[in-house]
């Protein structure tokens, strides 16, 4: 085969035809395509008639360099997804809300009866999960994957207030294909019926639907829309823009040293010809023609060139730490401005990375308790979303059970820390039960989070250090709150 048969191989359209993969791991129902079909929502892109057979959008250079027009014509949607990806500040923000975030899930399944495990239903939802993790063996196919899903709702729910899904399903309606995240901003509430109905594509579009889902964050009262955490930031954000524009014209004209040219106009006035001197005219235009005549010799000169001039010039230096000082000090007005965007961000300012600002350990660990509350509260939503349409999932399957999708704590903690904090809440638990406040099962419950393996306890021997001695945890005594352990 020669060179130019082996480029053609590897770079023309591949050599099998579509479904021509022989593998067994296909879903038992048909293909469904990521928009249309039994999909009711509509992506961004599209609402308003635009956009349906262009490329995406992508974000440009011209528009990450924002300016007061920018700005000011900017929806605010718009807006915050700009300045996530612009901005420093807001940009680390998000990014520390979405990584602290992450924490891992659990997923359990219960009978409407009791509170017991319903096996089947948590089997039906595990296959669920791991089937949209499969790839397309036809073509081509954004990931689906659940746990890009959560992660997607979770960034929705801190630029938006909200997060929303769509259940969409296979073609015979009896199962879910993918759970498709809806961008909140798309979504109009309207009172019809004495109840909230959601609209999409300026209110043509009804979500009337069982399988679309919104929840929002801090909702107000009587109002389905939710509120983002970030959304107070972007007033201190743009006017410290506006701030930073201001410094750079400053720094560009003041910030290094200039020449302080000075042509002594009586010099050149004994030099004047006579018959240009008794002309008004005449002697203005002579006095700018030597006026642009030295310019332009000073300009024109190399770094190392040698200054020789006449005495009608005098050459002095301005700027660059010379005589002189700012009204305003800029320091001051951007350390105000600073404090004033870490609130908006609900980012305190050892998340920020903010290591001047003079806190002691004590402090920052109460800032960063602080911060991992709001990081829960916004986990809690995306919590509320999915557990509902998973339970709506397990319904269509006909299986009658609840389903509770909830985060691990998040943990900041060592391992050694986390292991000996784990201790201490399983004697606790212990404890609770050998006393009779809690049955075998619920202390199976908050020490696990799932049933005993045995009605009994197998070993009820309370464990102890190596010198015999009762296992203590490290305790933070600057501390005061409960958040350290999760239940005792």
């Amino acid at each position: 085969m020669g060179l130019l048969d082996k480029v053609k191989q590897r770079f023309t359209a591949s050599k099998y035809s579509r479904g021509t993969i022989s593998t067994t791991n296909l879903p038992d129902h048909d293909p469904v395509s990521d928009f249309g079909g039994t999909r009711t929502t509509l992506p961004k892109f599209v609402q308003g008639g635009g956009g349906v057979f262009g490329a995406l959008p992508k974000k440009t250079q011209r528009e990450l360099q924002l300016d007061d027009f920018t700005l000011s014509t900017m929806s605010v949607e718009d807006l915050i997804d700009t300045l996530i990806d612009a901005h420093p500040d807001m940009s680390f923000a998000v990014w520390n809300f979405m990584r602290v975030g992450d924490s891992g899930y659990k997923i359990r399944v219960e009978n409407l009866e009791d509170n017991e495990t319903y096996e089947e239903g948590q089997i039906e939802i595990n296959n669920l999960i791991k089937r949209l993790s499969q790839p397309n063996v036809e073509h081509f196919e954004v990931s689906r994957d659940f746990d890009k899903v959560v992660n997607q709702l979770m960034l929705s729910t801190i630029i938006r207030g909200a997060c929303a899904l769509e259940l969409v399903l296979t073609p015979g309606y009896d199962d879910v294909a993918f759970i498709a995240p809806v961008d909140p901003a798309t979504v109009d509430f309207k009172f019809e019926n004495d109840r909230y109905v959601p609209y999409q594509d300026e209110e043509t579009l009804s979500l009337d639907i069982p399988t679309f889902f919104y929840d929002g964050l801090d909702e107000m009262i009587d109002s389905p829309y939710g509120r983002s955490p970030i959304l107070g930031a972007i007033n201190a954000v743009i006017f410290q823009l506006q701030v930073l524009n201001d410094l750079k014209q400053v720094v560009h004209n003041q910030g290094y040293p200039r020449f302080d040219i000075t042509i002594l106009e009586e010099v050149l006035l004994k030099r004047m010809p006579i018959h240009i001197r008794n002309n008004e005219e005449k002697k203005q235009k002579w006095l700018n023609e030597k006026l642009q005549e030295i310019i332009d010799m000073y300009n024109n000169l190399d770094p190392d060139d040698s200054f020789v001039h006449y005495d009608s010039v005098e050459i002095g230096m301005a700027g660059g730490g010379q005589n002189g000082g700012a009204i305003i000090d800029p320091e001051k007005l951007m350390s105000v401005i600073d404090h004033q965007i870490m609130a908006g961000l609900k980012t305190l300012s050892t998340i920020l990375g903010r290591r001047s600002t003079g806190n002691t350990e004590s402090f920052a660990k109460m800032e960063i308790k602080l911060y991992i509350k709001g990081v829960e509260a916004i986990q809690k939503t995306v919590e509320r979303l999915i557990s509902r349409a998973l339970t709506l999932a397990l319904n269509i399957k006909g299986m009658q059970g609840v389903v509770y999708f909830k985060f691990n704590p998040i943990e900041i903690r060592t391992s050694m820390e986390t292991a000996q904090f784990e201790q201490v809440h399983l004697l606790n638990c212990q404890f609770k039960r050998d006393q009779g406040w809690i049955s075998q099962e619920e202390a199976s419950m908050l020490a696990v989070g799932h049933g005993p393996v045995s009605d009994t306890p197998i070993n009820n021997d309370t464990p102890r250090n190596s010198d015999g001695g009762e296992i203590r945890g490290a305790t933070d005594e600057k501390t005061t709150d409960g958040t350290d352990v999760e239940a005792n």
